[in-house]
């Protein structure tokens, strides 16, 4: 078996260890890390793969539907970058319905030329997901042991929008995936994505 760690996971263990090697000159004004921020979200089971929904945009949608609660901390910031680590609380609802339990660590992207207008951040997350229930809206094939797993991988790909001058607020629209990650949690191929739309607010 030839096992691959996926792009996405790939990225992140870079972007991980950039963190840790990164000299203090680059890093931002410390007021700007160490600190909370409380994410609320909600939406509904996308259809299609998410590079599917990331390159096209499009999707057709399913009767499934999730709010989640995300607290996260801000642990480094540098010129360009923002690193956290975010846990979630998620409801399922509609199609199925139960709890979902997320550990994720983001890279956020902080610097677009049209910040002084819209400030603007773009984060990938990438972690670990736990379902109390095996989720129905998750194959792409039946399984001999079941539909899918309690234990996935986690990704987040986001665009965080804010007013300029450093509000406390700001909105998000999130693709909220879980999956098998290319066989990293078991053997089958299956997963899951919901478009997302969410309020943030710095504690």
């Amino acid at each position: 078996m030839n096992f691959q760690i996926p792009p996405a996971w790939r990225i992140a263990f870079v972007l991980a260890g950039l963190t840790v090697l990164m000299p203090a000159s680059a890093l931002a004004d410390s007021a700007d890390e160490g600190y909370w921020h409380l994410g609320v979200y909600g939406g509904k089971a996308g259809e299609e793969r998410m590079l599917d929904i990331l390159t096209r945009l499009n999707t057709g949608f399913r009767d499934a539907w999730l709010v989640a609660v995300a607290p996260a901390y801000v642990y480094r910031r540098t010129e360009r970058w923002r690193f956290e680590v975010e846990g979630q609380v998620v409801k399922h609802f509609g199609d199925q319905d139960h709890w979902e339990f997320n550990a994720a660590w983001l890279a956020r992207w902080m610097r677009f030329p049209w910040n002084d207008h819209v400030d603007t951040r773009a984060a990938l997350g990438v972690g670990v997901s736990y379902a109390t229930e095996i989720p129905v809206v998750e194959p792409r094939a039946k399984l001999e042991e079941g539909e899918s797993r309690k234990f996935l991988g986690y990704v987040a790909v986001e665009i965080e929008l804010a007013p300029p001058g450093g509000s406390a607020w700001s909105g998000f629209v999130r693709l909220h995936h879980r999956s098998d990650a290319f066989g990293l949690f078991h053997d089958q191929r299956g997963g899951s994505n919901f478009i997302t739309l969410g309020l943030r607010r710095r504690l």
